[in-house]
């Protein structure tokens, strides 16, 4: 039984596990960093929630839209 060689996979899945970790890492930061600046500013903690939650919703679809999909689209 012949090997068969993935390295040419190994390339593409590495570049798409990479925008993947990016991915949730810019949006854990947006939210850490949206809660953090709401809290200085005395708002009541679960409207901190809502909208840390708001700009992690916004900053997922921005990355994934301008940055998920057209990477693998040139990954291909």
């Amino acid at each position: 039984m012949e090997k068969i060689d993935f390295s040419p996979l190994k390339g593409t899945l590495d570049h798409i596990a990479w925008q993947l970790v990016t991915l949730v890492a810019i949006c854990g930061l947006a939210y850490i960093i949206a809660f953090i600046l709401l809290r200085v500013i005395k708002v009541p903690s679960q409207l901190a929630h809502y909208i840390s939650t708001a700009v992690l919703l916004a900053a997922f679809y921005y990355s994934f839209v301008n940055g998920y999909i057209p990477g693998i689209q040139s990954a291909q």
